[in-house]
């Protein structure tokens, strides 16, 4: 689903990935992504980002650094995974290029899971993998939560976008 969202949901002039988290699913991450198009990649995370950008430059053929803060990842990222296995937001909407960036939660599975806070999905165009999990196992859920955002405020499901149904 994240290389489809990339495929779909971006453009070839964003080429910085960063990845927050670097664990088994960054790395499926970015082989999916670097089966879309080539990019330059920047990782964070508590602890692995040195040898996740090793073995990823390694593997992949594609320039990867390690970023030392979150902050700094999202100020020089296009396009943003965000993997990590906690319930914390992981970034803050100040830290974005002000000029766009696409942010892809991916493993948000948990009822306790949020690693994108409220404010930064209340202003995004929030593409959904499936509305109905999302909202109650995924980012959406605490937005809802909240009372930011309900299922009206989901601009499309992925499959919209793939279908052409939705631009």
């Amino acid at each position: 689903a994240g290389a489809v969202a990339m495929k779909y949901c971006t453009v070839p002039e964003q080429d910085v990935v960063g990845f927050i988290g670097t664990g088994a699913i960054a790395r499926n991450m970015a082989r999916a992504a670097a089966a879309v198009r080539p990019f330059k990649g920047i990782a964070y995370a508590h602890a692995g980002a040195e040898e996740f950008c090793k073995e990823m430059e390694a593997e992949l053929g594609m320039p990867f650094i390690v970023a030392t803060s979150a902050e700094e990842l999202c100020g020089k990222s296009d396009i943003i995974f965000t993997q990590t296995p906690g319930g914390d937001t992981v970034l803050k909407k100040d830290w974005l290029k002000q000029d766009g960036v696409t942010i892809i939660a991916s493993g948000s599975d948990q009822p306790t899971k949020q690693e994108i806070p409220n404010d930064v999905l209340k202003a995004s165009k929030y593409i959904s993998d499936l509305t109905k999990q999302t909202s109650k196992v995924g980012e959406l859920r605490g937005a809802i939560q909240a009372g930011v955002m309900t299922t009206d405020d989901v601009y499309a499901e992925l499959g919209e976008i793939v279908s052409g149904s939705k631009p």
